[in-house]
């Protein structure tokens, strides 16, 4: 679980990170690597950069498809914690 939460906040400091670049005209962040990151157990930490940030707020993939990576990475959760501790 230390690793998910960290993972979490490396994603969520993605998110961040590509808010800055897209005020100051930098090289951006791929909406693809963002979304990727959200689905390989990113989830949460997509979903509250999201909000935190303001970011990607208005795009309808992201709208969409970050909750649906939520609803994957508790359902992965769910069925491992089973393998784990049979």
């Amino acid at each position: 679980m230390l690793y998910l939460f960290f993972w979490n906040l490396a994603v969520f400091a993605l998110y961040g990170i590509d808010k800055w670049r897209a005020m100051n005209r930098k090289w951006r962040i791929s909406e693809g690597t963002l979304l990727i990151s959200a689905f390989f157990m990113g989830g949460i930490g997509a979903f509250l950069g999201m909000h935190i940030f303001r970011h990607k707020t208005r795009k309808t993939v992201f709208v969409t498809l970050v909750p649906v990576a939520i609803l994957i990475n508790l359902a992965i959760i769910y069925f491992s914690e089973g393998i784990f501790y049979e």
